[in-house]
């Protein structure tokens, strides 16, 4: 597989909005590459005291609290966190000041010398990013992943850059980290799926599905990108992008993908298809993991990963941690799984879908403009008791508090308590909270751990 294009990086002083991980990362890779760098963030320094020491080894010049817009001053760049919307006053002072913005996945892509797999959509992405990342280890490759899963780009370029085997970078990407890239230019790509998300972010829906189809802007014919096929906005993608389009389907035979027909899992490729392993072998539970499966195994055999040794690895994958992760069993058979990660309605969905059982679901976070009206059926058909905590609770008991016996947990730790003790023999506790974190934590990752560390203390 040949080597990203890499450009030159014109900027030569930059500054860099939001000091949290992708911030972190990309003031690191710039002063690798000897750049200056002013890094600036509205929280107060004392919430960086061991970020301060290290922007000090570094020579970075830091700006916490309250500042103007003078900080700018000499900035040829302004790299913007992707939680920062571009409407924010600095962002809108570096337009007025002819500041390009950056979003740190453009920046990283400058520096990035080996081929990019990159992956996004509202739902899936961290699963099928990982599984991808499993794949092309397996099957001998340097896979770095990063992105908006766990390490930022930057980290997972830099990391990259002194590698000696064959080095292949899989990133998860935000619809915000989309936003303003200019030259960053997957080999790959994906769009999972497409479901209205971010709504504070994108009223309009369009501006969001626009957000999405950014990812392919760059790629050219010798690329390739995978499309779901039972999307109809990702059907519509393939109408927008000069790569070679590839499909993953659960309904359709698609000629060049992934496919499921009669419980099996088909791979397309050059005018063949060939079975690969039954859906029962998929040990990821719900139909929306098997999409996942479906796209990972495209976006591994454009990667180069032989299909043997991706069999090996569909067979063993167990998913990733927040994401529908089985915690513990109880003694009267009671299953614990922690769905942090589900922070929108879609992922909420998918969850209750997965199981077969009744749900004592732990739901609620940070309020957005979301309704919780159309899940209403389904929250009849599959809760059993539902405890709602966070900014968003209010909301969520007036739509489903009718259908379903609802309590208010302040806590995590009394959400836990009231779940255990509402179920019974075989049912199931999930935490997938189909909102935001930040109102009661730092972020998706803390709420999960809360909650598992309060499940073993239950459990013993």
């Amino acid at each position: 597989m040949t080597e990203s294009k890499k450009h030159e990086f014109p900027y030569r002083r930059v500054g860099v909005f939001g000091a949290a991980r992708s911030g972190v990362g990309a003031m690191s890779l710039l002063r690798h590459h000897g750049i200056e760098v002013v890094l600036m963030d509205e929280k107060p320094a004392m919430e960086f005291r061991s970020l301060i020491r290290k922007l000090k080894r570094h020579n970075v010049t830091p700006y916490f609290g309250k500042f103007d817009e003078d900080v700018l001053q000499g900035c040829e760049a302004l790299v913007v966190s992707p939680g920062i919307p571009l409407e924010h006053r600095l962002n809108q002072a570096a337009v007025n000041r002819h500041i390009p913005l950056l979003s740190e996945v453009e920046l990283a892509s400058y520096f990035a010398g080996s081929p990019i797999c990159a992956i996004t959509g509202t739902n899936g992405k961290t699963t099928t990013t990982t599984l991808v990342g499993q794949a092309l280890t397996d099957a001998g490759k340097n896979a770095v992943v990063s992105g908006n899963i766990g390490r930022a780009f930057s980290d997972g370029v830099l990391a990259s850059q002194d590698a000696s085997r064959d080095t292949v970078l899989v990133t998860e990407v935000s619809s915000f980290q989309l936003e303003t890239i200019e030259m960053f230019r997957p080999k790959v790509a994906a769009i999972l799926n497409i479901t209205r998300a971010h709504e504070d972010r994108y009223p309009d829906m369009r501006d969001y599905v626009d957000a999405k189809y950014r990812i392919f802007k760059n790629m050219e014919e010798d690329d390739h990108v995978v499309l779901n096929w039972d999307d109809p906005l990702c059907r519509k993608a393939a109408e927008e992008t000069d790569a070679q389009v590839w499909w993953f389907s659960m309904r359709q035979q698609v000629k060049q993908g992934a496919y499921v027909k009669d419980g099996t899992i088909f791979l397309a490729e050059d005018g063949e298809s060939t079975e690969v392993c039954k859906v029962a072998e998929v040990p990821l539970p719900g139909q929306h993991n098997v999409e996942n499966t479906l796209a990972a195994l495209v976006l591994s055999r454009r990667m180069g990963a032989p299909l043997e040794s991706l069999l090996r690895t569909l067979r063993r994958f167990k998913g990733v941690e927040h994401r529908i992760e089985f915690v513990g069993r109880s003694k009267n058979n009671v299953a614990y799984y922690n769905d942090s990660k589900a922070t929108n309605i879609d992922s909420l969905e998918k969850a209750l879908l997965a199981f077969d059982r009744p749900v004592v679901l732990l739901a609620g976070g940070q309020a957005r403009n979301a309704s919780f009206d159309r899940l209403g059926q389904l929250v009849r058909d599959r809760v059993k008791r539902l405890v709602v905590l966070g900014e968003s609770a209010p909301l969520i008991m007036k739509s489903w508090g009718p259908l379903v016996e609802t309590v208010h947990a302040k806590t995590m730790e009394e959400a836990v308590k009231l779940a255990s003790k509402e179920a019974q023999d075989g049912d199931i506790v999930l935490l997938s909270p189909a909102c935001p974190s930040w109102d009661m934590f730092k972020d998706y990752e803390e709420r999960g751990q809360v909650f598992k560390r309060c499940v073993r203390s239950i459990l013993g």
